[in-house]
């Protein structure tokens, strides 16, 4: 699986790659730091999964994640959050995304992310401050 990380800072995006690194399957093949690099890099490079910061900058991410649903129905979109609540849930669902998981426990959230992702199930919920 092809994955792009979407992060304003150098040392996240590094932060990611390196667990990503951790999992056989998945690939980065590329880091970018705002929404239009994303939107970018997912059209030129068609990855299967692209993992952004609520906080890039540029376009802002919801009308990122917008675009990239409907240019690119099949991309698994996972957002990163430094909060949560009921309300960003909300939002991000209806901009196209299934999964938002918290910053601060991505290296506890995304394996369970992933293990939906890859086994092709609909998610019952987004992330949230209860997912192990």
């Amino acid at each position: 699986m092809h994955a792009v990380v979407a992060d304003g800072s150098s040392d996240w995006r590094s932060v990611v790659a390196a667990l990503l690194k951790m999992e056989d399957d998945v690939e980065v093949v590329a880091h970018v730091e705002n929404g239009q690099e994303t939107i970018e890099a997912v059209t030129l490079l068609h990855p299967e999964l692209a993992i952004i910061d609520l906080g890039i900058g540029s376009l802002d991410v919801l009308t990122t994640t917008s675009l990239l649903r409907y240019q690119f129905p099949l991309l698994d979109v996972i957002l990163m959050a430094d909060h949560d609540s009921p309300r960003l849930r909300a939002t991000c669902q209806a901009s196209g995304t299934k999964y938002v998981v918290q910053k601060a426990k991505f290296h506890e959230q995304f394996p369970y992310v992933l293990a939906q992702i890859r086994d092709g199930l609909r998610p019952s919920a987004v992330v949230g401050n209860d997912a192990k």
